[in-house]
C-alpha cells in the first residue's frame, strides 16, 4: 500500500509541474531509441542505448544525442542493480544557429523492480546520476535522481500497449528538472526484438516538447548453454 501511495504522490506531482509550466509550444518533433541488453551468466549482464531527440519531424534540428553503456547485476528474479556510463551532446536553444552544444559525461547507477498484476508487466527504476556537463564558458556537475514507472499491458502474442512516466529532479537543491510521458503500441518481431511506436510528452519547467516516439528493443542471452 505505501509504494501505491508514493506513485500517486509522485504521478500527481508530475502533473502539477507540467500544467505550471509556460505554454508556448514548438512544432512538433521526434525521439528515436534503440536499447539493447544481454546476459552473459545467470548473474550478469550488459544494457545500452542510443537516443536522438529532434526538435523537428523527421529529425531535423538534433535536441540531443545520447549513447549509454552499462553493465547490470541480479539480485534475484524479480531485482536488479546497474553502473553505467553515458556520453551527451545536448542543444538546448531550439534555434539553429553556431552556440556550442553542451557536452556531458554522465555515471549512473540504478536499482530496478520487475513485477506483474494478472498479464501486466510492471517495472519500477530508480536511477541516480552524476552529470558533468561542459558548456562554453564553465563546467558543471549537477547529481540527478530519476523514477520511471512503466506497463506493459497484452493485447494478444504479438502486440501490447506501453506507457510510462519518468520524472527527474536535481538534487544540488532537490528542484524539478523534466517528467516524460509515453503512451503507445508495441509489437514483438520475435524473441529477441520489439518495437514500440506512440507518443511522447517531454516537458520541463518552463516549456513542453511533443514528439513521435519510435524505439526498437533487442534483447540477447550470451550464456553458455549447460552440457547435458
Amino acid at each position: 500500500m505505501k509504494i501505491y501511495l508514493f506513485l500517486i504522490i509522485i504521478f500527481l506531482f508530475s502533473l502539477s509541474q507540467i500544467k505550471a509550466q509556460n505554454t508556448k509550444q514548438y512544432q512538433f518533433g521526434s525521439w528515436y531509441e534503440i536499447t539493447a541488453s544481454t546476459k552473459i551468466s545467470d548473474k550478469f549482464g550488459f544494457f545500452g542505448s542510443l537516443t536522438s531527440w529532434n526538435y523537428k519531424l523527421p529529425a531535423e534540428n538534433s535536441h540531443l544525442l545520447l549513447a549509454i553503456v552499462g553493465v547490470k547485476y541480479q539480485l534475484n528474479p524479480k531485482t536488479s542493480v546497474g553502473l553505467g556510463y553515458a556520453y551527451g551532446d545536448i542543444d538546448s536553444s531550439f534555434e539553429e544557429n553556431d552556440t556550442p552544444n553542451i557536452k556531458e559525461h554522465r555515471i549512473l547507477e540504478q536499482l530496478v523492480f520487475n513485477h506483474k498484476l494478472n498479464k501486466i508487466k510492471l517495472s519500477q527504476r530508480f536511477r541516480l546520476e552524476q552529470r558533468f556537463l561542459e558548456y562554453e564558458t564553465e563546467n558543471l556537475l549537477k547529481h540527478r535522481l530519476r523514477y520511471r514507472f512503466k506497463g506493459k499491458i497484452p493485447i494478444n502474442n504479438t502486440l501490447f500497449v506501453s506507457i510510462y512516466d519518468e520524472i527527474h529532479f536535481y538534487l544540488n537543491q532537490f528542484d524539478f528538472q523534466q517528467n516524460r510521458i509515453f503512451g503507445g503500441l508495441g509489437v514483438s518481431l520475435n524473441k529477441n526484438m520489439s518495437a514500440e511506436f506512440g507518443y511522447a510528452r517531454h516537458s520541463f519547467k518552463t516549456k513542453s516538447y511533443d514528439r513521435l516516439s519510435v524505439q526498437l528493443n533487442l534483447k540477447f542471452n550470451s550464456r553458455k548453454k549447460q552440457k547435458q
